[in-house]
């Protein structure tokens, strides 16, 4: 069994500072930061341990403060899909339902600010204002949601490896890869394993190695590591990434009609 440290904040992060990317702490009213500093609970878990069971009674709701978080599926055969990636600032959980539809597994280690979901929802009932903060919150992971499946749709393998280097060099506040900028070209390094990264990208591991090995072939980038990826030529992993990514890896465009 896991063992997971939780324990009351003595001194909240969102009493004295918002958590990094919650527009949700950000925009809270001094009185309301107070409260949500006594409700709150610290918790750390690391890699690989599991937050919240899929099936379990949704008794806690999270906001994630630093680390990357998987939400994952569990078939009734038992095999496990990687649906998508929570950052800083994501809600893990959901008020007002009886159980948790996913688990949220550790994908790196991870600090989180935890509250019991019967404390949270009575602060949204009782504060409107927090109630829309918590609505637009969710319609921005809603929102990223919606860009991780319209990047993974329509693309062979190849394209769809390429087209995640392209999202997390330019998303880098929503990526779960950490970014070396500093030498002449920047370096990816890896911080999911290959198994998760493959679930993600709906692809056997097999597979992405050989991706990953094809889009080198090609000149776009140079495997320095396992883990550590060089991109050479952004434009030719633009290139190879298939259908445009414009309004996904960049500003939003207008729909023509």
């Amino acid at each position: 069994m896991n063992v997971v440290t939780i324990h009351r904040a003595a001194v909240c992060e969102v009493q004295e500072y918002p958590i990094p990317g919650s527009s949700f702490c950000a925009e809270a009213p001094p009185e309301t930061r107070e409260e949500l500093a006594r409700l709150a609970h610290r918790a750390h878990f690391k890699r690989g341990q599991s937050i919240m069971m899929q099936g379990d009674p949704s008794n806690k709701i999270g906001i994630l403060m630093s680390g990357v978080v998987k939400t994952v599926f569990m078939t009734e055969e038992g095999d496990t899909q990687v649906l998508g990636l929570l950052y800083p600032g994501d809600f893990i959980g959901r008020p007002f339902e009886s159980e948790y539809r996913f688990s949220f597994e550790a994908a790196t280690d991870v600090d989180m600010c935890l509250f019991q979901m019967a404390s949270f929802e009575a602060l949204l009932m009782d504060s409107p204002a927090m109630e829309h903060n918590y609505l637009l919150c969710s319609l921005h992971q809603m929102d990223m949601m919606h860009s991780w499946t319209c990047l993974l749709r329509g693309r062979t393998a190849r394209e769809r490896v390429a087209a995640y280097f392209m999202f997390s060099m330019l998303h880098k506040e929503k990526s779960d890869a950490a970014l070396d900028l500093s030498g002449k070209h920047p370096i990816v390094d890896l911080r999911l394993s290959r198994t998760d990264l493959a679930s993600l990208l709906d692809m056997t591991p097999e597979t992405f190695c050989r991706c990953l090995h094809g889009l080198a072939d090609q000149g776009a980038l140079y495997i320095r590591a396992p883990h550590r990826i060089e991109l050479l030529d952004m434009a030719r992993l633009r290139q190879l990434a298939g259908p445009p990514l414009e309004g996904l890896v960049d500003t939003p465009r207008r729909a023509m009609v």
